[in-house]
């Protein structure tokens, strides 16, 4: 996979020229301009390849050789690169001039009926292949050949580009083909048909193209619902098959099959949900279907968030795909920026965590005391924000580096007072999603109380079994469907009648504490689950109530965005402000020095200076009307914080464990309350001191950092990452860990 690849900043770089160059129409150098697209377009071609003997255009295929300097020139070279050369000239004519027309409805009809004809031809190759046993050899014919189809497609779209009217169908194009690529990129290296999985994908894209048209052309209720149904039984039979035949088979059903072991393909789950958003919207009559072919599966190949989200619904993207945003420096910089605070959660802290205590704890947690597990608890809780949020900033930063914008996925989540709030904040393009096409769908609040309730815990229980074919995700499901409920419920009862959270308090107190008696008394021969569960029955409601309780305070919902850790005592004086938080920028530089040359005594107290630098800072700059009351509700909030974060870990276990054998295992150790911790060496608690740190930074200092950065002229900024890449490297494990949700 690419993303996860040093070829990523090859790819991204090569394909923000190729897409500045299509979007350029002056005439002058135009010839130049094509041969350099051409190039870009080879070289996003061959980092999935990874062999320039595939390539067949004479530019391309001749510069590639000489930098791969192996002297491998063969013969077939003198009718190849003509072939090439004649199907890029002859696609770049038919874009040229024929762009208007393609750019039109009924050119796009023509396409969709082409695609659905090559699409049927690959099917019944890929059929025929299996049943011979041919697949193989067919599959080497397919890749020696297939550069000439990737000459073809961006060959138009250079000709399209050269002309006004249809230059928006070229650069389309352009972001289709390096989609293409990018999600083939993890196909190619897969066994047998999985390697074919992009024209799978490709026929649920012209699927749903035809769907979102008919059903916009109805206005027959059962029409318009059974072509909804059609949409539905397609994209989510495909992800069931994937992901869930062996699971219902073998652990649901109990059915005398063998296990199919099939190889999830990279991202189903996200764009079959991004897909499914366009026909529910159309069906809704909330968008209107789109008659570009080539917009709709560029929507939906769309490569920065392909893999693992955000969810982007076609409301959002489709409009920037129909009149295309210009490319703006600030954008492409503020792009660049999210990038890097990507790298460095997932470089700098995720990885470190779950190689030095997070896997080993799981893997093996009989072998750890009970601070250590927690140590591995906290960290996979830090590792899997740290590691999420850091695809997001990434898919983003490079959605933005070539004009278009991404929604948010991520808001420091555990800051949260509750845990509604956390589900506001944590992966928002997955949680409004559920909210919007299947917690709505279920009846949402309507109705009776109870049903909100119920369709709330009926939510969560389906979005953990999205996540994953295992009883595990789905008691994750429910720990945060229940969680939501009684959250939800407390929160509307302390509303209506303040008065009455004093004696809630009392009654789910006294449910705890029966459940304890209950616990201590009368379970001797109880199994281990049975006492989880009804501890966990028992003392979630006191839970709920307590957190509902310091978040009633008004000046706690004030305090929310930014747990506003500072807003004190200090008047606002922005020189001083920016003193310290240069002071910050200089005791980074510090406390990576120390961790390179310093004892490790020194680097907990290293990492945690600029954190305070930058909280001064934000402090200094604040200015509270009544500063006692804004001290008392951020202790209010944070005790809050606090709770919401032990229950989140708690479902962090059963979301991490490999079954509930080891969920168990992890719970056990936790309960011994062994104080042993010869396993937290400097370097994990130093990487849960600075995952922590960097989830709690200061707002105000980070947007200082991020503004400060586009300010600087553009020798500076490439200065910066420069440093930033070498300190990176420094920091990076030998052994790549992938992003968590590829395997969603």
């Amino acid at each position: 996979m690419l993303f996860s690849s040093p070829d990523y900043p090859i790819f991204l770089i090569a394909v923000f020229f190729l897409y500045a160059l299509a979007r350029w129409g002056d005439l002058r150098f135009a010839w130049a301009r094509y041969a350099i697209m051409l190039l870009l377009g080879d070289l996003v071609f061959l980092l999935v390849s990874k062999d320039p003997e595939t390539l067949w255009d004479p530019l391309g295929g001749a510069l590639y050789r000489l930098v791969a300097s192996d002297g491998n020139w063969s013969a077939d070279l003198a009718w190849r690169w003509p072939i090439g050369l004649a199907v890029v000239f002859g696609a770049a004519m038919i874009g040229r001039r024929g762009g208007g027309w393609i750019l039109s409805a009924r050119g796009q009809a023509t396409i969709a009926r082409c695609l659905v004809l090559v699409l049927a031809c690959v099917g019944a190759l890929v059929y025929a292949g299996s049943s011979t046993g041919l697949l193989d050899a067919i599959t080497v014919q397919v890749v020696a050949h297939g550069h000439l189809a990737v000459l073809f497609v961006l060959g138009v779209g250079i000709g399209a580009s050269a002309i006004d009217r249809s230059r928006s169908l070229g650069r389309v194009i352009v972001l289709f083909v390096a989609s293409s690529l990018f999600y083939h990129a993890w196909a190619a290296a897969m066994p047998g048909p999985y390697r074919y999985l992009l024209s799978l994908l490709l026929a649920t894209i012209v699927l749903d193209y035809y769907l979102g048209i008919w059903i916009e052309g109805t206005d027959d209720p059962r029409a318009r619902k059974l072509l909804v149904a059609v949409s539905l039984v397609s994209n989510l039979g495909i992800l069931v098959f994937f992901k869930y035949a062996d699971f219902f088979a073998q652990d649901v059903l109990h059915l005398p099959v063998d296990r199919l072991n099939l190889i999830l393909p990279a991202g189903i789950s996200f764009h079959t949900f991004q897909s499914l958003s366009y026909t529910i919207d159309v069906y809704r009559r909330e968008l209107r279907a789109t008659r570009s072919v080539v917009q709709f599966a560029t929507f939906v190949l769309f490569f920065p968030q392909l893999v693992a989200g955000p969810i982007v619904r076609a409301q959002e993207l489709l409009p920037q795909l129909d009149t295309l945003p210009p490319l703006d420096l600030q954008r492409a910089t503020r792009g660049l920026y999210l990038i890097v605070v990507g790298l460095f959660k997932k470089i700098a802290v995720a990885d470190a965590l779950a190689l030095s205590i997070v896997d080993r704890v799981f893997e093996a947690p009989e072998r750890f005391s009970a601070i250590e597990v927690v140590a591995g608890v906290y960290g996979y809780a830090l590792q899997i924000y740290l590691d999420f949020s850091a695809y997001s900033d990434i898919a983003i930063g490079s959605a933005q580096v070539i004009g278009f914008t991404l929604p948010e996925n991520f808001r420091t989540p555990y800051r949260s007072a509750n845990l509604q709030e956390f589900w506001r904040r944590w992966h928002i393009s997955l949680s409004t999603w559920l909210r919007d096409y299947l917690y709505i769908t279920l009846g949402g609040g309507r109705g009776a109380p109870w049903r909100m309730y119920v369709n709330l815990s009926l939510t969560m229980l389906l979005g953990g079994l999205w996540h994953g074919a295992s009883w595990a995700f789905i008691v994750w499901g429910a720990l945060h469907g229940f969680g939501l409920a009684v959250t939800r419920y407390f929160q509307r009862a302390s509303a209506a009648r303040p008065a009455s959270i004093r004696a809630m308090f009392v009654w789910c107190a006294a449910i705890a504490a029966g459940g304890f008696a209950i616990q201590l008394g009368a379970m001797d021969d109880a199994g281990t689950w049975s006492r989880i569960v009804l501890g966990w029955i028992c003392t979630t409601p006191l839970w709920a109530v307590v957190t509902a309780w310091l978040g009633s305070d008004p000046w706690t919902h004030a305090l929310g965005p930014t747990l506003a850790w500072g807003d004190v005592w200090f008047a606002p004086h922005t020189r001083a402000a920016e003193l310290l938080r240069y002071a910050m920028l200089a005791t980074m530089a510090g406390a990576l020095a120390a961790m390179q040359w310093l004892p490790s005594a020194w680097w907990i107290p290293a990492a945690l200076v600029p954190w305070a630098c930058a909280l001064a800072a934000d402090v200094v700059e604040s200015s509270p009307t009544d500063p006692l009351r804004a001290l008392a509700a951020v202790g209010r909030r944070a005790i809050a914080t606090v709770l919401v974060f032990q229950y989140v870990c708690l479902a962090w276990i059963f979301f991490r464990a490999t079954s509930f054998a080891n969920a168990l295992a992890v719970l056990r150790q936790i309960g011994r309350a062994e104080l042993d911790h010869a396993n937290l060496v400097p370097l994990v608690t130093t990487a849960l001191v600075v995952g922590f740190a960097a989830h709690f930074f200061a707002d105000g200092s980070f947007r200082w950092m991020r503004d400060r950065f586009v300010a600087l002229p553009a020798w500076a900024q490439g200065l910066v990452l420069a440093v930033v890449a070498l300190v990176l490297r420094e920091l990076a494990h030998t052994k790549i860990v992938p992003f968590i949700y590829f395997q969603f």
